[in-house]
């Protein structure tokens, strides 16, 4: 009886001791998951990509981790990437990672543009750990043009991501959204609401542009101005400036003299000349050439030797030939230009050339009769 007690509980220690190398195992292997979370969050994909062979996943939240891991070490195949999350959405859709497999799969989606079948993944996802899901449903919502869902999807995105990775593009989506229902003044309040909070804008370029389109279309083209003008002076050389140029352009063109665009020239090093002085042009006319009727409105490249005056710059061709046209229709010579040069490639407005500096002088008292701003150059 005592030797059987005996070797019970040897027994019983046995598997105490299996139990508790079995627990430290576990736990082990939990921590080795637990640092590679970490590794990917800190963006070492090379060391993910290294270590994913030697993992031994028991649980199905690893099971739908390690499949998670190797679609965005294969992200650069966007058809193995997807298999991969195919998989685990599939097998462990209850699982934390297989729920940032679907938010994943619905990311694909959208840069596929196929934004209903977005939706229907993210509509999936009810773990409370990804918030980011709202942003992810405003995105598809616009791609949709449903303004009230993007800024119900947004708001809800801010409200559980306050400082959140898409925080700033969420206030944006709604702008847009407020902006695509005529409610302009809600668009202000919002980007007002951005700028309020410590660190943001970051895309300040961006905001400016926003923010004046917004008071513009309210019917306050001062301040729309305004945030044009500081947008601008961040940089001239990107695509945000190039659409600011245009909308300013387009204030010129309704509010006339009254918009000031000093601000916008010179855009280029150029010889500028020196205004003569009154005694000099005064009770000075000139008969200035018009041009020939079949003289090309578009030139392949710059314009040759001589004085001339720059009338503008516009991001949209269209915008170019329009103000060119309407010089001519002032028996101006006139003409526009694609400047290489630019990274962008700007479109140049010009009337010209001109035989003497009395011609320029009396063309640029026309075009400014006409509010059309411009200044002298030389070629």
């Amino acid at each position: 009886m005592l030797a059987t007690k005996f070797a019970y509980r040897e027994v019983l220690l046995a598997f105490v001791l299996l139990a508790l190398v079995s627990t430290s195992l576990h736990a082990n292997m939990r921590k080795n998951f637990k640092a590679l979370e970490t590794s990917y969050e800190r963006g070492r994909i090379n060391e993910i990509a290294s270590q994913i062979s030697t993992l031994k996943p028991s649980s199905n939240e690893e099971k739908a981790f390690v499949l998670f891991l190797r679609a965005m070490v294969e992200n650069k195949s966007s058809q193995v990437s997807s298999n991969y999350l195919q998989q685990a959405i599939s097998s462990y859709p209850n699982t934390k990672y297989g729920q940032l497999c679907m938010l994943q799969q619905a990311k694909l989606f959208v840069l596929e543009r196929r934004a209903e079948e977005a939706k229907t993944m993210l509509d999936k996802i009810n773990s409370s750990q990804i918030p980011e899901r709202y942003y992810w449903l405003a995105v598809c919502e616009e791609m949709a043009d449903r303004p009230s869902s993007v800024i119900s999807n947004a708001e809800n995105y801010q409200r559980l991501q306050s400082r959140g990775e898409y925080l700033e593009e969420s206030y944006y989506l709604i702008v847009n959204a407020y902006m695509g229902q005529g409610k302009f003044q809600s668009a202000i309040s919002t980007l007002s609401k951005l700028a309020a909070i410590k660190g943001y804008p970051t895309d300040a370029q961006y905001f400016h542009y926003l923010l004046g389109l917004a008071y513009q279309r309210a019917g306050n083209w001062q301040e729309a101005l305004s945030n044009y003008q500081q947008g601008m002076e961040i940089t001239r050389y990107s695509q945000v400036a190039y659409m600011i140029e245009d909308q300013i352009f387009e204030l010129k063109a309704k509010h006339g003299s009254k918009v000031d665009l000093s601000f916008l020239y010179p855009y280029q090093k150029l010889e500028i000349l020196e205004e003569e002085t009154p005694e000099e042009t005064e009770q000075q006319v000139v008969e200035i050439e018009t041009p020939p009727a079949d003289t090309p409105l578009k030139l392949t490249g710059k314009p040759g030797r001589g004085l001339y005056l720059q009338t503008g710059r516009f991001g949209v061709e269209a915008n170019a030939r329009s103000i060119a046209h309407r010089i001519r229709s002032l028996k101006l010579p006139s003409g526009y230009y694609e400047d290489r040069s630019r990274k962008d490639v700007p479109w140049v407005t010009f009337s010209g050339p001109f035989k003497t500096a009395a011609e320029q002088e009396q063309a640029l008292n026309i075009l400014k009769e006409n509010q059309i701003d411009c200044f002298k150059i030389r070629h």
